[in-house]
């Protein structure tokens, strides 16, 4: 009789492991798996009945390293050491129990060995059936192909200064008891170090129904048999106005995935789905995976996939029942969303705002802009805005670039509008843009309406008197943000507060009487010159003329005053 002596080389670790794709990688590392959150519950072998009659030499410590070591055994059974565990010496596998796990179990196993012969580990269930390992067994002289086997065959190497090399994946498809079998010629210098690792709950999907469904914040993974697997599986999952669902979807050995909104195909892909979904009110989906018709050495037996689905409550003006909502006409109203460097937001994908821009009555007259900083805003084809009523009907469009205007006609619905902007695939901006705004979206929207206004003129506040007049100076400075003005806003008017802002415009003429800047030349303009800085200076050449300062209204460009300016020689 031979015995074989186990002794762990660490404390219990988590079996659980974090996975970066769908099937296992090639990593024979143990120590990225310890970082694990989730243990597995499981029976003791000796207390439940109606098991299989196997004669197991030890429970495996899921999670410890284990060193097993051979001695052979002289005859003399006095001797037996009750911590050892003795086999005959006629025996060619060592059983090993591991647990009972439900379908979907995930059980890694790293190994090596020194001085077994032919050797090669399985896992087994009671009912008889081995486990098909994930990994295809390393290419060998006599194995001119990679093959999928149900088998690891460890590396060699057990001593305990030597880190696992080898190791591979096996996946329960039944709720059973399993036990780790090694098969060898072992001998009395025989040894091995043994670690195995499970996650109970690892693929919830092990390819028997056709239809499966999953939650808004859920990742679910599957495992299929290729050629025992439905010919696609259709993943259906929900959501309700109000939140945004970012979905991916990888695989290996899947062909095709579809995401659809009922009969509705929305996209496909033959490589992977990464998409984000925004409802204008309950909604369900589904996402068809089509698997490899057939299994090949270049496939191997199965096909995996991942599907993870991240709900977020959406920000107010995301959504058509929570807008944004300007404060007035004629001042831009910026709403800037939350930093998106870690790609919860995606507004690289998809951008979308709803604004409340006012409510009117037939006839108004509204001009509206809308535009967008730190994000790419030049591709003009993925962009649309447009002026919806309250029951969320479009009414007009309008331009990205330059805005545009709607009336209220008579077919049309009096009350609130509301701009929709919705925008796809735009980059962030990295150059000149401070690292405090970069992946920040910031979105701005201005309403004018003429006609707002019934009355507006330049104010002389220590007068308390309207300013018609002005006199200059050569040399004198005159800056926009000293002046007043008396603004009179319709009765009509539904608004409690009108922008004060103004928009400064100077006939083409006056340009050599009142300048700033050699930007502004008179034989180059067209009828007047609007003035984008916030001062002039009286010019030489204007003494003795009369200029004119225009001063429009933002909030109505309609709405405008002119101020005359006489320019004096500069007293001695």
């Amino acid at each position: 009789m031979q015995f074989k002596k186990l002794s762990s080389l660490s404390a219990a670790l988590f079996i659980t492991v974090a996975l970066t794709a769908c099937g296992d990688d090639s990593s024979s590392s143990a120590s990225d798996e310890e970082s694990s959150s989730s243990v597995p519950s499981f029976k003791s072998s000796s207390s439940l009945s109606t098991r299989a009659d196997i004669d197991y030499k030890d429970t495996v410590n899921l999670g410890d390293t284990l060193r097993i070591y051979l001695e052979l055994f002289k005859g003399d059974s006095s001797k037996m050491d009750e911590s050892e565990i003795y086999l005959d010496s006629m025996a060619t596998t060592l059983p090993m129990y591991l647990g009972e796990f439900p379908k979907g179990s995930r059980i890694k196993v790293f190994a090596s060995t020194s001085n077994i012969e032919s050797e090669q580990i399985r896992i087994k269930s009671e009912y008889g059936d081995y486990l098909q390992a994930i990994k295809a067994a390393p290419k060998t002289a006599a194995r001119k192909d990679s093959v999928y086997r149900n088998s690891l065959i460890p590396s060699f190497g057990a001593d305990s200064s030597a880190t696992f090399r080898d190791s591979n994946t096996f996946v329960t498809f039944n709720d059973s008891h399993y036990f780790l079998e090694v098969e060898g010629e072992f001998s009395d210098e025989s040894s091995m170090k043994l670690k195995v690792l499970v996650d109970t709950s690892y693929y919830k999907y092990t390819g028997e129904d056709e239809k499966i469904s999953m939650k808004m914040n859920d990742t679910l993974r599957g495992i299929l048999l290729i050629d025992n697997a439905p010919k696609e599986v259709s993943i259906a999952f929900s959501a309700s106005e109000g939140y945004s669902v970012n979905l991916t979807t990888v695989g290996e050995n899947i062909i095709l995935y579809k995401l659809t909104d009922g009969d509705k195909e929305l996209g496909s892909s033959k490589t992977n789905l990464d998409t984000m979904l925004v409802p204008n009110d309950s909604v369900n989906w589904s996402i068809k995976i089509k698997p490899e018709s057939f299994s090949s050495i270049w496939t191997g037996p199965y096909a995996f996939f991942e599907t993870i689905t991240k709900a977020r409550e959406l920000e107010q003006g995301e959504y058509f029942s929570n807008p944004d909502s300007i404060m007035y006409p004629g001042e831009a109203y910026e709403r800037t969303r939350p930093k998106d460097d870690i790609g919860t937001y995606k507004y690289n994908l998809r951008q979308e705002q709803f604004v409340w821009i006012g409510d009117y009555k037939k006839g108004d007259s509204v001009i509206v802009k809308h535009w967008i900083q730190n994000y790419n805003d030049e591709n003009f084809q993925n962009v649309s805005i447009e002026i919806l009523d309250k029951k969320k009907k479009s009414q007009a469009t309008i331009s990205s670039a330059y805005g545009g205007s709607f009336t209220v006609n008579e077919d049309m619905p009096e009350g609130p509008y509301y701009l929709h902007y919705l925008r796809l695939n735009s980059d962030p901006l990295d150059q000149g843009i401070p690292d405090s705004l970069r992946y920040v979206l910031q979105l701005y929207t201005m309403v004018q309406q003429p006609g707002l206004l019934k009355e507006m003129k330049f104010y002389d506040s220590e007068k308390d008197a309207t300013l018609k007049e002005k006199v200059l100076a050569v040399g004198d400075t005159m800056r926009f943000e000293d002046f007043d003005f008396t603004m009179t806003a319709h009765s009509k008017t539904s608004w409690k507060v009108i922008g004060s802002d103004i928009a400064w415009f100077m006939p083409c003429k006056t340009l050599d009487y009142l300048n700033n800047s050699s930007n502004y030349k008179s034989e180059t303009c067209d009828e007047e010159q609007e003035i984008s800085s916030n001062y002039l200076i009286a010019l030489e050449d204007g003494i003795g003329e009369k200029a004119e300062l225009i001063a429009q209204s933002v909030a109505d460009p309609s709405m405008r005053d002119t101020l005359t300016i006489t320019i004096i020689a500069k007293a001695d």
